[in-house]
């Protein structure tokens, strides 16, 4: 082998160690980079799981105030139409009772007219019976429309007569005495009573036997 071909085999292996460092040199190079962004992306992470975790903190402390202040409105309106039942049923038999009011003095009217009886029915002339005649029927037309009206807000009269006094719904206005009822037995009734639903909305005034 000649001097010139040894040079030339030389130049060539210097070459070729030459590009094996720099290929070493750019792999190390890009190893170090993976792992800077590895690092990086890890802190990335590390930094939004914390950011994840204070926004659900959040979102759980927002959901709760949101859900207690609905708990607290429904309480709040739950009371509000407990009141405003309260305040129509109030209402409601405060005009029952006028109606009742009404009621009594109707059904006295008409009781009246039913009894009345003129001194001398010869000096009453066909066209004032007739009128009286009218007027008993007008009031019994009213008296029904008006026990309509009632039923129609569930109000029924109590029935009394012949009944152990009760002081839940009959108060005892007069004493009768005859021996052959039983002591406490309602002989006769003064003033009609009337039950709305299970409620007594007007006791009934009576007179009761006592021996």
């Amino acid at each position: 082998m000649d001097q010139s071909t040894k040079e030339k085999l030389i130049e060539q292996f210097r070459e070729y160690l030459e590009t094996e460092q720099i290929n070493d040199e750019s792999q190390q190079t890009d190893l170090f980079s993976l792992f800077t962004e590895l690092a990086a992306l890890r802190n990335e992470i590390k930094l939004e799981s914390r950011q994840v975790k204070n926004a659900l903190d959040m979102f759980k402390a927002t959901f709760d105030t949101v859900q207690s202040s609905q708990e607290q409105l429904g309480k709040e309106l739950e009371h509000c139409r407990s009141e405003q039942r309260t305040k129509i049923r109030d209402v409601t038999r405060s005009l029952l009772l006028a109606f009742l009011e009404v009621y009594d003095r109707l059904e006295a009217g008409m009781n009246s007219l039913k009894n009345y009886t003129p001194s001398s029915w010869r000096f009453f002339c066909q066209r004032e019976i007739r009128l009286i005649q009218g007027l008993q029927e007008g009031q019994a037309m009213t008296l029904r429309r008006l026990d309509q009206l009632l039923a129609r807000y569930r109000v029924r009269h109590l029935e009394v007569l012949n009944k152990q006094l009760n002081p839940h719904n009959m108060r005892a206005i007069e004493v009768d005495s005859k021996p052959k009822i039983g002591n406490g037995i309602v002989t006769g009734e003064l003033r009609k009573g009337f039950m709305w639903d299970n409620e007594v909305l007007r006791p009934a005034e009576v007179k009761v036997n006592k021996k």
